[in-house]
């Protein structure tokens, strides 16, 4: 019987042979068949339960890839090697994310679901051998009862960091610390120090946030040939071209969140002694690393001691964070510093911060002044930053007279028998 073709739209996971740049369905499309298309649920939802697969498995392949010890089983195990531990190392990362503003909280929690229920779907399939066991309790949702899998990987055990749910986005800014205080460059030449010892292949790269504005994406992007630098008697001007490069850097790597380019332009870097000693390192480094035959892409300024491949941008956040860790370590006995640097989250956005501190608290310059030295699209940013340190010094003012006042007054009135006698 003849009829006419019946055509429709099918949900795939997909992995691409880099070799060949071949396409091939991945058999954990059977998720997607098994849990969604089966149930009829709409090809929107199907996409979005595959686009958070895909993102998260991409994230396993970078782990790997940065030769991340949580990860590095999977690279011969494969998913029959899944723990609960890297769902939520990801669902961390996240949360990360969302403490830099970059995406919403909502985000988070909803990549969480999808991830149970992927997980709960492999083990049902026998593709992990991790024991687990998925508790359900009822819920009320837009006044209908529902089944709710608690999630796994909210346990004290794997350390899971999670979002604030009701948080704005302002909120989420006031959250963060933006700078090492006014004009602390001991602080800021301490932490590029560490970094020397704790991670010297990102070492120049946080010297140029510091002393450039530069962010962590635009970092990773940077070309040997990006750099202009001065002369030998210190001349001449010290600047970055900052372009999207991760074609060049990253040819084989799909997940580029971590290697963005907010803004391509020219930046100047402060030439002041410790960055132009180390970009005289960095040089020295990848001379050896070449010697040895260890790079894997000459164009590169980032490669990493260890494998001479690009660092990506999440390996950079990692070595960050173990700087960061160290440097508070080593400050923890002065206790001023220590309770100021901790008593709100910081990651590698700070260098910004410290860079509008230099141009704002050490030479005075304006808005506009800033916002073109940084690099930004608006000048909302930099005046807002003003704004809160105008804010700042005029509260720290404030307190210093009224404290004044206070003095002056128990003088005048040591007792409430003084007050009576008004």
């Amino acid at each position: 019987m003849k009829g006419k073709p019946i055509s429709s739209d099918k949900t795939f996971l997909c992995i691409k042979d880099k070799i060949t740049g071949i396409i091939y369905p991945h058999p954990l499309s059977n998720f997607i068949k098994s849990e969604l298309e089966r149930k009829s649920l709409a090809l929107t939802t199907q996409r979005n339960y595959a686009e958070e697969i895909k993102k998260f498995l991409n994230f396993i392949l970078e782990c790997i890839e940065d030769e991340d010890e949580t990860f590095l089983h999977l690279e011969e195990g494969g998913i029959y090697g899944l723990e609960l531990q890297h769902g939520a190392r990801y669902i961390s990362f996240l949360t990360h994310r969302v403490k830099m503003g970059q995406i919403s909280s909502t985000q988070v929690f909803r990549t969480e679901r999808i991830l149970v229920r992927f997980y709960r779907w492999l083990n049902e399939q026998n593709i992990t051998k991790e024991n687990v066991q998925y508790r359900e309790e009822i819920k009320i949702v837009k006044g209908e009862k529902r089944t709710i899998i608690i999630s796994p990987f909210d346990n004290f055990e794997l350390g899971t960091e999670y979002p604030n749910k009701r948080e704005s986005t302002q909120a989420i800014k006031d959250r963060k610390l933006h700078d090492f205080g006014n004009g602390r460059l001991d602080l800021v030449n301490l932490f590029i120090r560490v970094a020397e010892i704790e991670a010297p292949d990102i070492a120049l790269g946080i010297a140029f946030q510091c002393y450039g504005g530069v962010r962590r994406g635009e970092v990773v992007n940077l070309l040997r040939s990006s750099v202009k630098e001065p002369n030998k008697n210190g001349s001449g001007e010290f600047t970055l071209n900052i372009q999207d490069n991760w074609k060049k850097i990253f040819p084989d790597k799909e997940l580029t969140v971590s290697e963005q380019v907010k803004k391509e332009r020219i930046q100047a870097i402060f030439k002041v002694p410790i960055v132009l000693e180390l970009y005289k390192k960095h040089k020295e480094n990848l001379m050896r690393l070449e010697r040895r035959g260890k790079i894997k892409n000459k164009h590169a300024l980032f490669s990493s001691m260890h494998t001479g491949k690009p660092i990506t941008g999440m390996a950079y956040w990692e070595r960050f964070t173990k700087v960061k860790d160290k440097f508070l370590e080593i400050l923890e006995p002065n206790e001023k510093d220590y309770q100021f640097l901790t008593s709100k989250s910081w990651s590698t956005h700070i260098g910004r911060g410290i860079y509008t501190n230099m141009l704002v608290f050490l030479l005075g310059w304006s808005a506009s002044q800033v916002t073109v030295a940084r690099g930004d699209s608006d000048i909302q940013s930099a005046q807002s930053y003003i704004e809160e340190q105008n804010v700042k010094k005029q509260t720290e003012e404030a307190v210093e007279i009224i404290a004044r006042a206070t003095i002056q007054a128990n003088r005048q009135y040591t007792s409430i028998e003084s007050l009576r006698s008004l």
